[in-house]
């Protein structure tokens, strides 16, 4: 069951608390918060939440708490988290929420890699599209954001206007051309797709292409697309498997790139 956690104007929904006795009499007994999450692999922000959970906590009870545990996955697998390793962070990122609650106006929308869990995606989306935002640009960061909103440029469609093609130096023929956000931005305002410099693909061999359908959170792959042309016309194969006959269908899948003559994957 959830336990409320109030301390000053933080709460905290803790899923469960657990309070280990000491063995000697004069010690107090120890209290650690319990997250539960149901992904199997972990990322940074399952432990900012449990330590979150750890600060609230150890306001309220006005003791220090240095240790929590996260119980995730299929199989239930525990996970201690040390505390005092994110307590900073923690309080940092406290900071600046507070920051951005004491201020009058709306904080500005922004896209960033978190609008997939955010219940308000699809309004701040919107509100970005409307705006022409620069955080429509997907790979674009905050410093280059702000570089450029500090030359004037804060539109995607005004970004667009400043890509210049330029001759590369011989001695940089061999090195990839940089990737350009404002040739990204200039392929939307036209709805085309643009590529710098002469494309040249060399396959030598039989092209193969692939795709590969998965659960990356449970490390298992269940079917391969397989698509290559020969004399007789265009093959399309797809493989077919469930977990525990994983391993059966890379095997068939090398099997049909065996009986190819020079195979070039693509994928």
């Amino acid at each position: 069951m959830d336990v409320k956690a109030h301390a000053r104007n933080l709460e905290s929904s803790i899923h469960a608390v657990e309070r280990i006795q000491s063995q000697k009499s004069r010690q107090t007994s120890e209290i650690i918060p319990i997250r539960f999450i149901f992904t199997n692999k972990l990322t940074s922000d399952d432990k900012i939440l449990l330590s979150f959970d750890a600060l609230v906590l150890s306001e309220m009870l006005g003791r220090e708490i240095s240790l929590g545990r996260i119980i995730h996955g299929d199989t239930r697998t525990t996970l201690k988290v040390k505390i005092t390793v994110l307590a900073r962070k923690v309080r940092k990122l406290i900071g600046k929420i507070d920051k951005i609650l004491s201020l009058n106006a709306h904080p500005e929308v922004v896209l960033n890699r978190h609008c997939a869990e955010c219940e308000f995606q699809i309004q701040c989306r919107e509100k970005t599209i409307a705006k022409d935002d620069l955080s429509l640009l997907s790979g674009m960061s905050e410093k280059e954001r702000k570089k450029l909103n500090g030359k004037g440029i804060f539109t995607v469609t005004q970004l667009s206007y400043t890509f210049r093609p330029r001759r590369r130096y011989k001695r940089l023929a061999a090195k990839p051309e940089r990737y350009h956000h404002s040739l990204k931005a200039l392929a939307i305002r036209e709805q085309k797709i643009h590529i710098v410099g002469n494309l040249q693909l060399r396959i030598e061999g039989t092209p193969i292409f692939f795709d590969v359908e998965g659960l990356p959170d449970l490390d298992s792959y269940y079917l391969i697309g397989v698509r290559f042309k020969t004399s007789e016309g265009i093959i399309q194969l797809s493989l077919w498997a469930d977990r525990a006959e994983e391993e059966k269908i890379w095997i068939e899948f090398l099997r049909v790139l065996s009986d190819i003559e020079n195979p070039v994957l693509i994928h």
